[in-house]
């Protein structure tokens, strides 16, 4: 039951929000039956049913009101800025930290008996498990080329492309679609993603804590947010379960981190019984606590390997896990190596994920900012006649943002290597390594955003980011309509030279100004 103090127009907003959302998804949703608005991208709003045009006024209305009452209530509890609560500032939580999960899921129940919001990824995740159950290879072969009873309810970029994720995410899809048809597979899908974010909600607060955020803080920027509800919880993205693991491979670290500065303190901790310290007392004793770092390390190492074997690109974790291991880096190598190996092996899929990545950056949309700066310039070159150069122009864009995320990363293994006496400044530059590593790739989507969020949630202690980020994720959640079709596609030019422009003016405001 919420306090007295709660702010109850707020929730009982959000519950009103995650209706509408639900209401939307059968309107205008991502349906197993194919898509409810085909006309939309070429034919425009007069080209698609009513019913359709009434689920959007239903999504506008919801992720407007999701968005309110979750920054309402971050005001309310002042959690947008991640500081110590001030006296009475956050009175209708009373510290308790479990009430905002409790109030995101009264906000989000709906969702979970609605079909999937803004992307049909969910059917290609199905049928993919479902090549492997059927002893295809999932690396070789799109869903149409190995005979998914279910293609047609899977994006057509899927048909003919093989899966770009680890061997852990195809072994999961495999084993969902063992519950029978594609709403089973569905169910199960939906199951997988309720214990990440069961997961996330129990791995955030020992990291919070680590980074000096409040576990509030980092619930609200987690897990109410409207990119966690519509693009975790409906659309069963598996970036929700690369954001779970990620947190709790931190949290591991951090747990055999603190042992080690427990151990020294037992180094002179009193003999019982006197006033005297002893080092020899806690050698005598080296299992007090050396076991549970131990088995921390292991652990890290392995749920960093089952991130890794979700998506690839979680691969940028682990230098930062490695680094909290400290001296028990190793532990956690060893681990997460033979805990990948052994995932290879027992699914039977190796590393043909390896091979499958190349077509993974064939779309060209300016939700990437690389991409988009390139669009920019390939647009401006059409004009000029030199229309044989658009394609350069992508390519020379996307380079410069690899050579940026580059850059971005050895700043922050750098960076972390010096404070690593410091938790909280290592975890911070994991999760903007993070972020840049969505952000400058190729192709970005807005799901891509999850798991650096979740990590930021809890690291970021700089107020005016946070609100940044929180900005950042409610765009990402825009980003695409309720059955799938990305706004970028709708917007190519316009969003192309907006993206370019807000680079431009970012780069001319974060100039050091000269001082007299």
């Amino acid at each position: 039951m919420l306090p007295h103090a709660t702010p109850r127009a707020t929730v009982a907003l959000g519950c009103v929000s995650g209706v509408l959302l639900a209401v939307s998804a059968y309107l205008a949703g991502a349906l197993p039956g194919g898509d409810p608005g085909p006309g939309l991208r070429l034919g425009g709003f007069g080209a698609v049913p009513g019913s359709f045009s009434l689920g959007l006024v239903c999504w506008l209305a919801g992720m407007a009101g999701w968005t309110a009452a979750w920054w309402r209530l971050g005001r309310a509890g002042d959690l947008i800025t991640g500081r110590p609560a001030r006296p009475g500032a956050a009175s209708w939580w009373n510290g308790s930290a479990w009430r905002l999960p409790a109030i995101g899921a009264a906000w989000a129940a709906p969702l979970l008996v609605a079909p999937p919001l803004g992307s049909r990824d969910a059917y290609a995740y199905a049928c993919q498990g479902w090549l492997w159950r059927a002893g295809l290879d999932p690396y070789a072969m799109g869903v149409a080329d190995g005979g998914c009873p279910w293609t047609a309810a899977v994006p057509e970029l899927w048909w003919h492309t093989p899966t770009p994720y680890g061997p852990v995410a195809v072994l999961l899809a495999g084993t969902v679609t063992a519950l029978g048809g594609l709403l089973g597979a569905l169910a199960g899908l939906r199951l997988l993603t309720l214990a990440a974010v069961a997961l996330l909600t129990l791995a955030l607060p020992p990291v919070a804590r680590a980074c000096g955020v409040p576990a509030p803080a980092a619930y609200w920027l987690a897990l109410l947010t409207p990119l966690t509800a519509v693009h975790a919880l409906s659309a069963l993205h598996n970036d929700a379960l690369v954001a779970a693991l990620t947190v709790t491979a931190l949290s591991l670290s951090l747990t055999a981190r603190r042992q080690d500065h427990d151990d020294l303190a037992r180094t002179v901790a009193p003999l019982p019984g006197s006033g005297v310290s002893s080092p020899q007392f806690a050698q005598d004793r080296p299992w007090m606590g050396g076991a549970a770092a131990w088995w921390g390390a292991v652990g890290a190492g392995v749920v960093g390997a089952g991130a890794v074997g979700v998506k690839v690109t979680a691969v940028v974790v682990v230098p930062f896990v490695v680094i909290l291991l400290g001296r028990r880096w190793w532990a956690g190598v060893v681990a997460g190596v033979a805990a990948f190996a052994g995932v290879s092996v027992v699914s039977g899929l190796g590393l043909g994920w390896v091979s499958a990545l190349r077509g993974t950056g064939e779309l060209v949309q300016w939700s990437s900012p690389p991409t988009a700066v390139g669009m920019a310039a390939g647009y401006v070159l059409r004009l000029v006649g030199q229309g044989e150069w658009v394609g350069a122009a992508v390519a020379v864009g996307r380079a410069l943002g690899l050579v940026a995320l580059a850059a971005v990363g050895v700043w922050g293994l750098v960076h972390a290597w010096r404070r690593r006496g410091d938790a909280g400044a290592v975890v911070r530059a994991c999760g903007w390594v993070m972020a840049a590593t969505a952000l400058l790739g190729p192709v970005f989507y807005p799901w891509y955003a999850l798991a650096p969020l979740a990590v930021l949630a809890a690291a970021e202690t700089d107020p005016r980011r946070r609100r940044w980020l929180a900005v950042g994720a409610v765009v990402c959640a825009f980003l695409t309509l309720p059955n799938g079709l990305g706004v970028p596609v709708l917007t190519k030019a316009v969003g192309a030279f907006a993206v370019t422009a807000a680079l431009i003016v970012a780069a001319v405001r974060s100039r050091p100004r000269a001082t007299a």
